[in-house]
């Protein structure tokens, strides 16, 4: 049974319903084919994407029609957890904005988590600077949210920015203040991490229709 998840709230977000009714920011719905990695979209670690067309069946839900023709197909190994992920610029403002929204399709026995990851900046420069080693921002705050991939069938998942958590207090201001004021970029990057449901194991996942909404 396919499922929306929606975190901390109450409700039901219907992803591709015309603008004059919910106002969003879409980051990506892969709908052009391409996962154009070393452009708009890099990756890092095992982790290996693929832009595929969407399956369809008889009887299928509104979360697995919204999908369009085309979905991003995410699968690694690990043998210590961690898989790898996507990652994107974005440079937005996005205070307007007070949920991240993503629909994930999972495989029942190679699932295990997704980490997002968000990127603001507070040092005033369009640019999020990382340690080269823990690649932790130096001055910028990251907050990050987790779900747990289900199995077949896309789950919506509708994150409230409130449920993020700041994982490098001390380092920019502590605030979730992504706007473009006083020199800010605002919400600038936005990853994607795979973390599989055992120590030695694989991910195999899918997902669509990444945007922020109000």
């Amino acid at each position: 049974m396919k499922k929306i998840i929606l975190l901390f709230s109450i409700g039901l977000i219907i992803a591709n319903q015309a603008y004059a009714q919910f106002s969003f920011y879409p980051i990506d719905n892969f709908e052009n084919g391409k996962f154009a990695e070393g452009g708009r979209w890099w990756r890092f670690g095992e982790i290996k994407a693929e832009v595929e067309r969407a399956e369809r069946s008889e009887g299928q839900d509104l979360v697995t029609m919204s999908t369009g023709n085309y979905v991003l197909h995410l699968s690694g190994k690990t043998s210590d957890w961690y898989v790898g992920g996507v990652g994107t610029y974005l440079g937005i403002d996005a205070a307007p904005y007070s949920r991240f929204q993503v629909d994930v399709s999972g495989n029942g026995d190679y699932s295990g988590k997704l980490v997002i990851e968000l990127y603001e900046d507070d040092n005033g420069n369009y640019n999020i600077e990382k340690d080269p080693k823990s690649y932790l921002p130096l001055r910028d705050d990251k907050w990050v949210a987790e779900i747990t991939i289900l199995g077949h069938g896309f789950t919506r998942y509708s994150i409230p920015c409130s449920a993020f958590r700041l994982v490098n207090p001390g380092v920019g201001d502590g605030i979730w203040n992504p706007d473009q004021k006083n020199g800010s970029g605002g919400l600038v990057e936005m990853q994607l991490v795979a973390i599989a449901n055992q120590q030695k194991s694989v991910v195999d996942f899918s997902i669509d229709n990444i945007l922020l909404t109000y």
